[in-house]
């Protein structure tokens, strides 16, 4: 059944605007037009308006991964079998109910100023849980970064620029992850691809901060023998 906007806006309460946002960024499909003031939405976007909701409203998932949430489900899948990677990835069912902070909020509760905050963003050492476009939020862990770490590093006479090394690394690090997951995957039916991508998400997390944690503590060790060896020939 065909529906006006009106009648989708009232039975869905997602306000005629945001369902035209929505059409623009192709989360909905176009309605079929009439004329140029009259056009009819098909009444299964009622309930895509609502996972849509759901899915910004309780996981603040940007728009992208909401994008691809549904298109699994119009592949088949359930809404809880088509999130369960974005839920792996992001960590969103812990996040369910904490909601996201603008950069005020976050800039009062990290202490940085907002040249520091801008130029930790502009060096890709500090990234906002969601930007699109001119739109930025920001999650606990970017709080936690801003406040126990970057803060900290500043006030100990750490020049941002030097971190970039981070960014350079940690992109061929996830880059060489990502190739391993779809060597895992390639030959998986969807469903097989999302359980198995689930699943590795978290040990690749603890594999990924315990080899970075032990590579440290090795360097540490070799320039103690070295610095210990030095001292004792002297």
């Amino acid at each position: 059944m065909k529906l006006k906007i009106s009648e989708i806006s009232k039975q869905s309460g997602v306000p005629s605007s945001t369902i035209r946002y929505y059409v623009r960024e192709g989360l909905l499909p176009p309605p079929e037009k009439v004329n140029k003031k009259m056009a009819y939405y098909e009444d299964a976007c009622i309930e895509r308006l609502k996972a849509i909701q759901c899915l910004q409203g309780k996981r603040y998932y940007p728009l992208l991964i909401i994008k691809n949430i549904l298109r699994r489900m119009d592949e088949g899948l359930s809404l809880q079998e088509a999130e369960s990677v974005g839920n792996a990835v992001f960590g969103t069912e812990d996040r369910v109910g904490l909601g996201l902070l603008d950069r005020a909020a976050v800039l009062a509760q990290t202490g940085l100023t907002e040249d520091e905050l801008g130029l930790a963003e502009s060096l890709g050492i500090f990234i906002p849980m969601i930007h699109e476009g001119e739109k930025l939020l920001y999650d606990e862990d970017d709080v936690r970064v801003g406040r126990d770490s970057l803060r900290k590093l500043i006030d100990y006479g750490v020049d941002l620029r030097d971190m970039d090394f981070f960014v350079e690394l940690g992109q061929k690090i996830v880059e060489k992850e990502l190739a391993l997951r779809r060597k895992l995957v390639s030959d998986k039916s969807m469903k097989e691809n999302i359980r198995i991508t689930t699943e590795i998400s978290r040990p690749g997390d603890i594999y990924r901060e315990y080899i970075l944690r032990r590579l440290f503590q090795r360097q540490v060790q070799k320039n103690i023998r070295k610095s210990l060896g030095k001292k004792k020939r002297e």
